[in-house]
C-alpha cells in the first residue's frame, strides 16, 4: 500500500541513492558527531516531572476533560487489550492511513529535479489553493522574509522560500489531510493534534538548522511521526470500542493507549516507509527513552521538536502558566541560543495561525 508519507521522503531517498556506497544512507550520518559544547547538559533524563505535566497538560486540552482517572476495568480493559494486539499492524491498514494526494509526487519530482524552472512548481502548486495559501503563508514567515514589502505571489513565494523552504512544506502539506477524524467522540483531538503536529516539526526543523548537526527536512518529517501515531491509534481505538457498542468510549483508555504505544508506532510507521536507518533510529531513540545528551543529532532534533511543541501549545493558552516553559529547553540540554530559535519557530507558528 502507499503511504501519504512516502512520497514526502522521495528527495530524500534519491539523495542518500547517490551517495557512496561506503557511506551511511543519510548525508548527515557521513560526518562525526560534533561534541556538545561546553554549557550543554549531557545527563539530563528523558522524561522529568516537568515533561510529564506537560503532556498529561496536552492530552486534557485535546481530549476535554479536566483530570484522569487511570482505573481502566471491564470493557474499558478488553478494548485497551485488544490496542495492544493491533498497535503494530495498524500503520499498514487503509482505515487507519489513508493513502496520498496524487498531486504530491509530482511536485515533490520538481522539487528534485534541478532543471525544473519556478514556473513548472507555480503551475502545479496553483492547481491546489490550500497548498497555495500555505506557500505564501510561509513565504511571509519572518523566517523567510527579506523585506518589509509582503510576499504576495507564488513566483515570489517560491524564490524566497527556495527548495528546502519548499520541500518542508510540502511534507506537512502531505500530512494534513491524515490528521482528519471523523466527528462523534472527543471532537477537539484531531485539530489540537494537528496544531501541536506543526509546532513539533516546525521546532524539530528549526533545531536541526540552527545546530546543522542534521536534515531539517527529514527531522521535520520525524517531528510529524509522534503527533501521527496518535491519530492512528486514535482511529484503533474509536474502532475497537466499536465492538462493545453499549460501551461510551473513555478518554483514559485514548490516552494510555497513546503513552504507551505512540513512540513504537512513530518508529513501525518510518519502517514501512522504508525510511533510512538514520531516521529509524532516532525514533527508537524515543522509544527506549535515551537521555537527550546521548542520542544521535537526528534523534536529539526529534526529541527538542516534540517537546518545544508541547510546551508552546501550552503557553498559547495559558501564557502565565507557562512562562518558564522555554527553560524546559535549557535544562533538557539544549544551548540557550538554540533554545531560544526553536522555541521562536514553534510559536511563531501559532503567531501566523491567529492572524
Amino acid at each position: 500500500m502507499g503511504s501519504a508519507v512516502g512520497v514526502a521522503v522521495l528527495a530524500y531517498r534519491r539523495r542518500q541513492q547517490a551517495t557512496d556506497h561506503d557511506r551511511s544512507v543519510s548525508t548527515d550520518s557521513a560526518a562525526p558527531e560534533p561534541a556538545p559544547p561546553q554549557n550543554v547538559v549531557t545527563d539530563a533524563p528523558y522524561s522529568t516531572d516537568a515533561i510529564q505535566t506537560a503532556q498529561d497538560e496536552c492530552y486534557k486540552l485535546a481530549f476535554g476533560v479536566k483530570s484522569f482517572d487511570y482505573q481502566i476495568l471491564g470493557e474499558h480493559a478488553a478494548v485497551l487489550d485488544r490496542i495492544a494486539e493491533s498497535a503494530e499492524q495498524s500503520v499498514h491498514q487503509r482505515e487507519y492511513f489513508p493513502r496520498r494526494p496524487m498531486l504530491l509526487p509530482k511536485l515533490l519530482q520538481a522539487l528534485n529535479d534541478e532543471e525544473s524552472t519556478r514556473r513548472t512548481l507555480v503551475n502545479l502548486i496553483v492547481a491546489d489553493p490550500a497548498l497555495a495559501g500555505s506557500v505564501l503563508q510561509r513565504a511571509n514567515n519572518v523566517f523567510y522574509r527579506t523585506s518589509r514589502e509582503p510576499v504576495d505571489s507564488l513566483d515570489r513565494a517560491i524564490q524566497t522560500l527556495g527548495t528546502d523552504g519548499l520541500r518542508g512544506l510540502m511534507s506537512v502539506a502531505i500530512m494534513q489531510p491524515i490528521f482528519r477524524v471523523p466527528r462523534g467522540s472527543f471532537d477537539n483531538f484531531a485539530d489540537i493534534t494537528w496544531e501541536q503536529a506543526q509546532r513539533c516539526a516546525t521546532a524539530a526543523e528549526s533545531c536541526a538548522s540552527v545546530t546543522r548537526s542534521a536534515d531539517p527536512f527529514i527531522a521535520q518529517l520525524l517531528g510529524l511521526l509522534g503527533p501521527l501515531a496518535r491519530i492512528v491509534l486514535f482511529r484503533l481505538t474509536m474502532d475497537m470500542y466499536r465492538q462493545h457498542p453499549n460501551v461510551l468510549p473513555r478518554a483514559e483508555v485514548f490516552i494510555r493507549s497513546m503513552q504507551v504505544h505512540a513512540p513504537a508506532v512513530a518508529c513501525s510507521l518510518a519502517q514501512s516507509w522504508e525510511l533510512s536507518d538514520l531516521a529509524t533510529t532516532a525514533l527508537r531513540e524515543q522509544v527506549d527513552r535515551v537521555p537527550p545528551g546521548q542520542m544521535g543529532p537526528l534523534g536529539r532534533a526529534t526529541y527538542f521538536g516534540d517537546l518545544a511543541g508541547m510546551v508552546t501549545l501550552l503557553a498559547a493558552r495559558d501564557p502565565q502558566s507557562w512562562e518558564r516553559a522555554e527553560s524546559l529547553l535549557i535544562e533538557q540540554g539544549l544551548p540557550a541560543r538554540t533554545a531560544r530559535a526553536v522555541w521562536n519557530a514553534a510559536a511563531e507558528l501559532g503567531r501566523d495561525a491567529n492572524r
